[in-house]
């Protein structure tokens, strides 16, 4: 297929972070978490740079895109780089049109294209190139990667500016490279010790995460109760059935049986299978709060 490589973008990957490392940095990557890319960039395991037929088609159909919005939109949009020690961070773009204070995101895409993974990238891309404002070319990508340039498959959305994004994507790069300085002092850092570590040099996760941990193994233990407990009742329930008792007293407690009873309810997949405008009419939107999931996990057992 399609050979090509770009220095700008395969070079010193190790000592800067690009474009395409702020979404892992951000938690929105489903491919890399932030410890990962943390030991890729302080040298603990390899930096691989995968090419494969969706980057290459990439590379092949951009141009042509460039070259096509400039022609039809009167712009110039040219690839650029720039270098930023100070914070090391890398920006290659897709485009940058100066006269116009606008950048050029270019991105070929499947079904569903990750916009919040290319608007943060594009966030970076204007404060280090300082422009005002980025244009989103959304390209979807035919099936049979077809490298002809099609207008119909090309939308653009224009991305403003936004300072607080730009402040929190540059703390966030800031907390990156000091967990990395942390992790180059001890290789063996587990991946809570590394998240644990903020730039007050508070261990605020790892105290916390540890008080939970101790709980979730207590509500495990508890779960197991519960279950024999549920099997209990059971059994007391069918005795008093058999023996028809209605109610007695321990120590302690008042234990009463109660017997079953009917509960009237409407039967909602049914109604919007048969109905589905009436019952649209009655759906209800809950927002649910965020929550912290925590898994025990399991004990390998021998074979």
């Amino acid at each position: 297929m399609f050979q090509t490589e770009d220095k700008n973008v395969i070079e010193n990957r190790r000592i800067f972070v690009g474009g395409s490392d702020v979404p892992i940095i951000l938690g929105l990557s489903k491919y890399k978490t932030p410890y990962e890319l943390a030991k890729e960039k302080t040298g603990l395991v390899p930096t691989v740079f995968d090419s494969n037929e969706y980057t290459v088609y990439g590379q092949v159909i951009e141009p042509q895109i460039r070259d096509y919005i400039n022609i039809i939109n009167e712009t110039n949009f040219k690839p650029d780089t720039v270098i930023n020690k100070e914070q090391n961070i890398r920006g290659n773009c897709d485009g940058a049109d100066y006269e116009e204070s606008l950048l050029l995101e270019i991105k070929s895409h499947g079904k569903n294209p990750t916009m919040d993974v290319y608007k943060v990238q594009m966030q970076l891309y204007m404060n280090e190139f300082n422009l005002a404002a980025g244009w989103l070319a959304l390209y979807e990508r035919p099936e049979n990667f077809d490298a002809e340039f099609d207008p119909e498959r090309l939308k653009i959305e224009v991305v403003h500016r936004d300072e607080v994004q730009i402040n929190e994507i540059l703390q966030a790069i800031e907390l990156f490279w000091h967990r990395c300085e942390a992790l180059k002092q001890n290789p063996e850092m587990s991946e809570a010790e590394f998240y644990s570590i903020t730039l007050e040099e508070k261990n605020e996760i790892a105290i916390v995460a540890s008080e939970v941990e101790k709980f979730e193994l207590q509500i495990q233990s508890y779960k197991e109760i519960e279950s024999q407990y549920k099997a209990m009742k059971d059994k007391l329930y069918q005795l008093m059935m058999e023996h028809k008792v209605k109610s007695f007293e321990t120590d302690r407690c008042t234990i009463t049986l109660v017997l079953p009873t009917e509960s009237t309810s409407i039967d909602t997949k049914a109604l919007r299978e048969s109905h589905p405008r009436i019952a649209k009419r009655f759906e209800k939107v809950t927002p649910k709060k965020g929550y912290t999931k925590v898994s025990v996990k399991k004990t390998k057992e021998a074979k």
